[in-house]
């Protein structure tokens, strides 16, 4: 805690992060409650972490707010007496996303975002789990009262290593998919209700049903009434539309946004409940992945295209430095500035604003028919004292229970097999996982992606 202020102390282990860098000292110098804490950046990169620390300064000189800025390339250096431990790391995103997808395709497993389905998923947890669970370490060590937050995906894998291999840590992981209060907005805009982008106003708010659940990345609007009106038959209305003009424009030629619509079509019609998550739920199943008789639309999903991301994220790095050093006015960077989920989760944790938010944690019954200790994506209440309580939902529906049965499960034994360094378990969690069709296939790409990934997984692996 911030002894002079009163605010929240806030380490963030990844400041550098694309998605979440700008957006959390965006916040931090924006938020009345956080501007008077303490903001902590973490980077093993010195030049990212001076360029992150550089914005920083200049945002909190820009906004006059007294918030404390420290940082270092050593983690344990800012820990000690921190209220909220963010990670948002990765190492070489985009090249172990590519490779796991290269590989991953050449035994016939299409991966459009290959980051938590699928071999990508289980890999990418392989390599970021030992990190995260030292890091607890750290958190038990240095801040005990903490909350950890996991930002990393796969961001259920993650989170249920922590619940099971950390449980004396107060930890649950994020994604800014269902980003409260934005997310309400996407039935009334899809019933031409309120504009693209318009805020939802209270007094529609107020008259808004709505219960989503799921597993991350494979989350699902299960029931959607406006004003007691069921909006379903709407939200099927509007796919209708938009899958049919997806294709009188040229669709992306990158694979997460590609066809998305069509792709939802499908499965909203098959299973009476709306993706909220397309871009990764279609990799979700193994009916888009191009075997047997595919229909006319939408085509089969097309690889992770590792090198685009990895020119978004240079391009995106060259902005922010551009803004760090003075070359881009600051004013800037609140005209086009956004905040995050985690920066807006942990200024009503601390605030006490009693704010609802989609958070990955444990069922607790929540959902019925699925086990309290499933961890799934859920509306919560949160506070300092007992963290995500989940809001009731409803039961999952069969054939979605089906799905997220086995998603969990693959899930699960994949964080087994990333403590234990366990080939076998590993088998068992692809051999699980709903892209899986060949068991000989999956133990090539097991070996494969060891043997070119041997320099970023722990030495246990191969003795």
């Amino acid at each position: 805690m911030n002894k002079n202020s009163g605010g929240p102390k806030i380490v963030v282990i990844g400041a550098g992060s694309y998605f979440f860098g700008k957006p959390v000292i965006y916040n931090a110098v924006t938020s009345p409650i956080l501007q008077n804490g303490t903001l902590a950046l973490v980077d093993t990169n010195e030049h990212t972490l001076k360029t992150m620390m550089a914005l920083a300064e200049r945002a909190k000189v820009h906004k006059n707010v007294p918030l404390e800025i420290i940082g270092s390339t050593d983690r344990r250096e800012v820990m000690k007496d921190a209220d909220f431990v963010v990670l948002s790391f990765s190492f070489r995103n985009s090249y172990y996303r590519g490779l796991d997808t290269r590989i991953s395709q050449k035994y016939g497993i299409t991966m459009c975002s290959s980051d938590t389905i699928g071999p990508g998923g289980a890999f990418r947890a392989l390599r970021e789990l030992p990190e995260i669970l030292r890091i607890a370490d750290d958190v038990r060590e240095l801040c005990p009262n903490a909350w950890l937050i996991n930002f990393v995906n796969p961001t259920s894998t993650l989170g249920i290593g922590l619940m099971r291999y950390a449980p004396d840590v107060k930890s649950f992981a994020l994604c800014d998919g269902n980003h409260m209060p934005y997310c309400r907005r996407w039935p009334l805009e899809h019933a031409g209700m309120i504009r693209k982008d318009q805020p939802v106003p209270p007094e529609m708010d107020a008259k808004l049903d709505m219960t989503v659940a799921g597993v991350n990345h494979c989350t699902w609007i299960l029931r959607c009434f406006y004003d007691g009106k069921d909006m379903m038959p709407e939200l099927k209305a509007y796919l209708d539309r938009a899958a049919r003009a997806e294709y009188e424009k040229r669709p992306s030629p990158k694979a997460k946004p590609r066809l998305n619509d069509n792709y939802c079509k499908i499965l909203t019609d098959l299973f009476d409940a709306f993706p909220t998550a397309i871009s990764h739920t279609k990799e979700y199943v193994p009916y888009f992945q191009g075997k047997g008789v595919m229909p006319e639309t939408p085509e089969p999903l097309i690889a992770f295209d590792g090198y685009n991301r990895q020119e978004e994220m240079d391009a995106a790095w060259a902005k922010t430095e551009k803004l760090a050093n003075g070359e881009t006015p600051i004013e800037d960077f609140f005209k086009e500035g956004r905040g995050d989920h985690a920066t807006d989760i942990i200024e009503s944790m601390w605030g006490n604003l009693g704010k609802k938010f989609y958070i990955n944690c444990a069922n607790r019954g929540a959902v019925p028919n699925l086990p309290d200790d499933a961890f799934l994506e859920l509306l919560c209440e949160l506070d300092m004292e007992h963290g995500p309580q989940p809001l009731p939902a409803c039961d999952m529906p069969r054939g979605l229970l089906s799905l997220t049965y086995r998603i969990l499960d693959t899930h699960e034994l994949t964080a087994k097999a990333a403590v234990e360094c366990d080939r076998h378990v590993l088998m068992q969690a692809l051999a699980c996982d709903p892209l899986t069709t060949n068991l000989e296939d999956i133990r090539m790409i097991i070996d494969e992606l060891l043997t070119e990934e041997r320099d970023h997984l722990p030495p246990e692996w191969f003795k």
